[in-house]
């Protein structure tokens, strides 16, 4: 394996030397981006409570991007009320005074945010050894 060292100094030479990564790389760094996703995704639809409606678990989408140079999976909720099961709320009343209780905040375990988090984080080791596999020297920091 041969040790190869980049070094660039602005965006110009960073867009010029992606562009001359090999194709296998590109592929092979999609599929880890994709399966982080899809089982971010997975894992938190499987966490949510279904509900009465299953809006909260059936808002769980994931949206993905690719180009030649560029692959990117989001994981996001588009339930309106995602907000309101992970961080919970106040009392709430409405204008009469009429009482809606308080949401209590969802457990670590239920919430999206760490799991991404976490996903991310093994994402990220995998794509680091990755490129080290094909010789390159990565620094984390």
């Amino acid at each position: 394996m041969s040790n190869n060292r980049l070094q660039m100094q602005g965006l110009d030479e960073l867009r010029a030397a992606l562009r001359q990564l090999p194709e296998h790389l590109t592929a092979q760094a999609d599929a880890i981006v994709r399966a982080a996703a899809e089982t971010t995704r997975a894992d938190v639809q499987g966490s949510y409570p279904q509900g009465r409606t299953g809006h909260l678990r059936a808002g769980v989408r994931m949206e993905q991007t690719r180009s030649t140079f560029f692959t990117q999976s989001v994981v996001r909720s588009a339930a309106k009320h995602s907000v309101i099961f992970e961080r919970g709320t106040v009392r709430r009343a409405t204008q009469r005074n009429a009482n809606r209780g308080r949401m209590p905040e969802a457990s670590e375990a239920q919430r999206m945010i760490p799991k991404a988090i976490r996903a991310r984080k093994r994402m990220t080791d995998a794509l680091v050894e990755l490129v080290r596999s094909e010789g390159f020297e990565v620094t984390t920091s």
